[in-house]
């Protein structure tokens, strides 16, 4: 439909010289002043990355149930843990391409679909070969969601409080991890593993809600040449907001600076331009997963076979690391805006490596202090990794932003699916210090490599990050 076909069917001004380019809706953005529909979107698509965590986490309550009522073998064990990172493998490699071609929106909507759909289908599962299938189809979807909606929730915010506002969002991903804990802890004693997964199922509502209720990125629109529904997009924004600010920003100005750069393709990840971030940003991710699947997933389990905790403690315990986790995000959004990305992360890996090490020399003491010291880590890695959703999209320009966002979920997954493996060897050797120091050596190295290789990005407008 041309552009003025589809302005006069949605009954819109489309002023032909003021809204047919990038510039121009990349500016009206930019003047945008607090849109409640940007809270709204905002809200949604969290509830949805909510639920990603939520049933992300779901197998460290269920699992040493699902051990017990199975009689599950370390192989298996590891192949549960494992399976929802080798499905969501594929859907960070899919979903960030149907959200470049056919919409951010659509690929959220698909991918949550495929989250409630499968918690619910393991909630009726009676064997592991079964359970084992969905888990996987089940992960695609997870691991699609993820890095489709960080790119729409940064492509909706202004340069100027862009890390706050895309963190505030990004936090729903650890409150769902805890939330999941918590809830793990009190119903799967009472009622049973399958019904948290029923309460997974939920996300199957926000399929019907997100289309409705949520437009699609305006920024993407432009870039796919497609002014009139980009500026309908806008204009839902800016009729929510109190008003447009006063700043002089001009469409013409970033019209110059997209032309100076030329369009980019996948390959371009690995090209000269942004070779540089693309590693950063693969060590950023794998980093966060090896850590993340080992102090969350596993945790639970290593409590109770290791220092021989009752079920109900092992999932209390695990509590902790939730917890933590949120307050680590929270922190880091009221940082990151102020002092910048890079240090933020650098700062918050170099003391979780720290802590690693010290719950490595006393892995002999009391459960309580190495789950302490479990959680001040996880709390510790969630403020740096919190920081890499917001890092990540402002890395590359918006025709392959989902792409690189998607790729680094590649590498993170990849991580997930090596780090309870590790981990799993070190436990059976009697070697749970070792496992702590590996954990360490790896936040160590990332900590080191971002000071040196990567570059900040506070405060620039997505288009004049783009090389």
């Amino acid at each position: 439909m041309k552009a003025a076909e589809y302005s006069m069917a949605k009954g819109v001004s489309y002023r032909h010289s003021a809204y047919n380019s990038q510039g121009a809706i990349i500016a009206r953005l930019e003047r945008l002043h607090k849109s409640s529909l940007q809270i709204r979107a905002r809200l949604l698509i969290g509830l949805a990355t909510f639920f990603d965590g939520f049933d992300a986490l779901v197998i460290a309550a269920t699992l040493p149930v699902l051990i017990k009522d199975w009689a599950l073998t370390p192989w298996q064990i590891g192949m549960l843990i494992a399976g929802s990172s080798v499905g969501a493998l594929v859907g960070t490699l899919v979903f960030p391409q149907i959200a470049d071609r056919f919409g951010r929106i659509k690929a959220i909507t698909i991918s949550t679909g495929i989250i409630g759909a499968g918690s619910i289908a393991c909630g009726f599962t009676h064997s592991f070969e079964v359970f084992l299938v969905i888990r996987v189809i089940q992960g695609i979807g997870i691991g699609g969601e993820l890095p489709v909606a960080a790119t729409y929730i940064n492509e909706i915010a202004r340069a100027h409080g862009r890390g706050r506002f895309v963190l505030f969002y990004e936090v729903i991903y650890p409150i769902g991890l805890l939330i999941s804990t918590i809830v793990g802890a009190w119903m799967v004693p009472r009622f049973g593993w399958q019904s948290l997964y029923f309460v997974g199922g939920l996300p199957l509502l926000l399929c019907v809600m997100v289309p409705w209720l949520v437009p699609e990125s305006p920024r993407w629109l432009a870039g796919k040449n497609r002014f009139a529904e980009a500026h309908v997009a806008m204009q839902r924004f800016e009729a929510s907001a109190r008003g447009t600010l006063d700043v002089p920003e001009d469409g013409a100005r970033f019209d110059k600076l997209l032309a100076k750069v030329p369009k980019r393709r996948v390959r371009d990840l690995f090209g000269a331009v942004y070779i540089r971030r693309t590693l950063v940003i693969a060590l950023l991710w794998a980093s966060c997963g090896f850590i993340q699947s080992c102090l969350t997933t596993w945790l639970p389990t290593i409590y109770q076979t290791v220092y021989k905790v009752p079920l109900q403690t092992a999932l209390n315990l695990a509590i902790g690391c939730s917890a933590l986790g949120v307050i680590g995000s929270l922190v880091c959004a009221a940082l990151v805006d102020k002092v910048g990305r890079k240090p933020v992360i650098f700062w918050a890996f170099l003391a979780c490596a720290t802590v690693l090490v010290i719950a490595g020399l006393l892995v002999n003491q009391s459960v309580y202090v190495v789950a302490t010291l479990c959680s001040i880590a996880f709390g510790l890695l969630a403020c740096g990794f919190i920081t890499v959703f917001v890092y990540t999209p402002e890395m590359y320009p918006t025709s392959i932003r989902a792409l690189g966002c998607g790729l680094g979920g590649v590498w993170s997954k990849l991580a997930a699916i090596s780090g309870p493996m590790v981990v799993t060897q070190f436990v059976g050797f009697g070697l749970l210090n070792m496992a702590f120091y590996c954990l360490a050596a790896v936040t160590l190295v990332t900590a080191i490599t971002v000071a040196l290789v990567g570059i900040e990005t506070r405060g620039k407008v997505l288009e004049e990050l783009e090389a």
